[in-house]
């Protein structure tokens, strides 16, 4: 999947304020191209905003308008899906920004990789510089446009990788709806009704005590084929497991996929997995299964 994170500073509360612009296209996980302009806002900037990124008047002031940019920008975006951290606040920036000039309205679909983190980790905080420190990750310039949409890029890839880095999983799993511009937000698809999978899903048999996942606390790394959040929790509970949402000290068994468990061993390798691997460093008795073998024993 391709798709191209973006980020924006503003002179001032307003969303049409925009001083600059951070794009980043990522294809397959992977940065491939960047963006950064500074832009004139034509309006005054405010002392509180100056300060978060350091963009002074003085800046801009030589700097083309967002109207003069926009064929460009618009050029670098193409059919593309927009992803921001905190999506919220950059496609009212841009939607606001089209209209104050009365530019054409693009229709790209867009989602928040902040989201993304609430929904799939189990973090304190979602905030960017949070997030990259979970994956290991770090920032030059926090509040720099360009450095902030390759860094939302990154985390957005991270995120989407056990969904061999394409949104739709994601979208499955949690009953999504990918935002649209001019039209509405990204969120919780309230149109779908929600799949309550049948007790005798993957037509499993009751099983005895004795059988290896009886009473044993399961959780996943990466999109198991043919198999959601919901469907996993459903199967495990009729077969007298217990579904972990997360790795925890009580799992038993972490069953990987096959895109996941192709990375093992490599720089690829999922957070998931890692993790797992240090518990069973800690003398934790985790047991790792490729999603095939997993299948095989039920």
């Amino acid at each position: 999947m391709d798709f191209v994170a973006i980020d924006f500073e503003t002179a001032n509360h307003r969303g049409d304020s925009v001083c600059s612009i951070g794009m980043s296209r990522f294809s397959n996980g992977l940065e491939v191209e960047r963006y950064y302009r500074l832009i004139n806002p034509v309006q005054p900037f405010h002392p509180g905003n100056i300060r978060i990124h350091g963009i002074y008047p003085r800046d801009v002031v030589n700097e083309k308008r967002f109207d003069q940019l926009y064929p460009e920008i618009r050029a670098f975006i193409g059919e593309d899906s927009l992803v921001a951290h905190f999506a919220q606040f950059d496609m009212k920036c841009l939607q606001m920004t089209i209209e104050t000039y009365n530019l054409p309205k693009i229709k790209n679909e867009y989602f928040c990789s902040c989201i993304l983190a609430k929904k799939t980790l189990t973090l304190s905080s979602n905030k960017l510089v949070n997030v990259l420190d979970y994956y290991g990750l770090t920032i030059e310039n926090h509040h720099n446009a360009a450095d902030d949409a390759t860094a939302c890029g990154e985390i957005t890839s991270k995120l989407l990788q056990p969904y061999d880095y394409d949104i739709k999983g994601f979208l499955t799993d949690y009953h999504y709806q990918l935002g649209q511009l001019f039209s509405h937000r990204f969120g919780p698809d309230k149109n779908k009704k929600k799949q309550v999978p049948q007790p005798n899903l993957l037509a499993i048999e009751s099983l005895q005590p004795s059988h290896p996942f009886y009473q044993k606390h399961i959780a996943f790394a990466g999109r198991i084929a043919g198999l959601n959040r919901q469907e996993a929790a459903q199967m495990l509970t009729t077969i007298g497991s217990f579904f972990e949402p997360s790795l925890t000290y009580q799992t038993d068994y972490l069953i990987v996929s096959k895109s996941e468990w192709q990375k093992m061993g490599t720089n690829l390798e999922g957070k998931l997995v890692e993790k797992a691997r240090q518990l069973q460093g800690q003398g934790h008795s985790l047991i790792l299964l490729p999603e095939t073998e997993f299948f095989t024993i039920l």
